[in-house]
């Protein structure tokens, strides 16, 4: 009925003449993309506005909200301002995907003039419990569906994906790191199925979300043992080992003999860990000082659940103590070396002259031996001189040549190589040693050493 008067009002005010100019919109309204939960601000900026009124109307409900500065709707959440010139802004707090849509700025004129401005709002995805999958339990060899819901705006993408980041088994053939889709079906389902699986979804708007689904697949217990048959002295502690694999987790025990359960204690040790996956169990049994007696014969792994039950046999047998390792061993280079050593200067003392021989590491003659040779020489020449006579120079030139003879002879024996190689490769270490004796004029030994 207002505006009804204000039109009537304004019609008569244009048959006197009254009005010079019509109002007119200066700017568009724009358009908005906010959060759901968020607050938004919509302006309509109106030029000459006189004695017309502004009205905002949610033009896809055909709902009027506002009428200058007055609110017509019950809705908490509306509300209007205006700057006191020309502007006019509608609030919409806390908004929700029911307030999207296109919103109208209107003045009332003989006829009405209007502009739209267009509010998206957004909304983060989320889960619907009711209409997705709870935790499952199935028995080995059955096939599952899982099922994952979520809505929001846009309309959220689902993934799957194991929490313990392996790959999932669609089927025996067929593996993925990531699965896209509302529904995730795992066929024949095995004990390396069971895991928990989570749900993600996501829309690009924040935060995304996701649901944790446990799978559960029951066996029935399966156990390996490493060693079915144990040998250890009298007197020395020995450990049994098996492994198992159940799913409800297995009650476990150690038994001996016709099935006496065996309990932690002095005699006994008895340790459980869990494995790299939930379903595997490593078991343990210390046996401290045995005895010939009591402690020898056949002992049992023990596992069962409520799907069924499995043991292991383990048999204890008596073995003679290790020989001990010598404290003090002799050493392999020292005996090669003294050998060696005591064989080279035999045979080189054994030419007579082993006295007069510098060993050095150049397997050259010394200095000093050169000095003493000539010296030996002019002191021999000087004895021969000192017995005068023509037949006395004459023999001593004739011992003076054969000396000489004989020591060029007994050198160009001794001018060859001899040459002996060892190769010994004592436990841990591999040594080799390369011994070279070498003698022109003197006597020098080479060690290569290479270790």
């Amino acid at each position: 009925m207002a505006l009804k008067r204000d039109c009537e009002r304004r019609q008569r005010e244009l048959w006197r003449g009254t009005l010079s100019e019509e109002p007119r919109f200066v700017e568009p309204i724009q358009n908005v993309t906010i959060a759901a939960g968020r607050d938004v601000k919509l302006s309509c900026v109106v030029d000459n506005l006189g004695s017309y009124k502004v009205a905002w109307i949610a033009f896809d409900k055909s709902a009027i909200l506002t009428v200058q500065d007055h609110v017509i709707t019950r809705n908490p959440r509306v509300n209007v301002t205006h700057d006191g010139h020309r502007t006019w802004t509608l609030h919409l707090s806390r908004v929700n995907a029911t307030d999207a849509g296109t919103y109208m700025c209107q003045v009332n004129t003989i006829v009405a003039k209007s502009q739209f401005g267009v509010l998206n709002v957004v909304v983060p995805p989320n889960i619907v419990d009711s209409e997705s999958s709870g935790d499952v339990m199935v028995q080995e060899g059955a096939n599952i569906t899982l099922t994952c819901s979520a809505i929001g705006t846009p309309t959220p993408s689902i993934t799957w994906r194991r929490e313990d980041h392996l790959s999932i088994n669609l089927n025996k053939t067929y593996r993925v790191m990531e699965y896209n889709g509302a529904s995730l079906q795992l066929a024949r389902v095995s004990r390396m199925d069971m895991a928990a699986y989570l749900c993600i979804a996501r829309n690009g708007v924040p935060p995304i979300v996701s649901k944790r689904i446990q799978v559960s697949v029951d066996f029935p217990p399966m156990m390996s043992i490493p060693h079915q048959l144990v040998g250890a002295p009298l007197s020395y502690s020995i450990t049994l080992e098996c492994t198992i694999e159940a799913h409800p987790p297995a009650l476990t025990y150690w038994t001996r003999g016709q099935g006496v359960m065996l309990h932690q204690g002095r005699k006994y040790h008895i340790t459980e860990r869990t494995g790299e996956v939930s379903y595997r169990t490593h078991m343990k049994l210390t046996i401290r000082s045995l005895r010939r007696e009591e402690d020898y014969g056949p002992y049992k792994c023990v596992a069962k659940n409520s799907r069924g039950e499995t043991e292991g046999l383990i048999k204890l047998y008596e073995t003679e103590p290790p020989t001990p390792a010598p404290t003090n061993p002799p050493s392999y280079l020292d005996k090669l070396f003294k050998d060696f050593h005591y064989k080279t200067t035999n045979s080189v003392a054994g030419k007579g002259e082993g006295d007069k021989l510098n060993l050095d590491a150049q397997g050259e003659l010394g200095e000093e031996d050169n000095e003493l040779l000539r010296a030996e020489d002019l002191g021999e020449r000087e004895n021969v001189d000192q017995m005068g006579g023509e037949r006395e120079e004459e023999n001593g030139r004739r011992m003076d040549g054969d000396r000489q003879h004989e020591r060029g002879r007994q050198e160009q024996e001794r001018g060859h190589y001899f040459t002996t190689i060892f190769n010994a490769a004592p436990v841990g270490r591999e040594v080799r040693v390369s011994l070279q004796l070498v003698m022109v004029g003197a006597v020098a030994l080479h060690f290569n050493l290479l270790l």
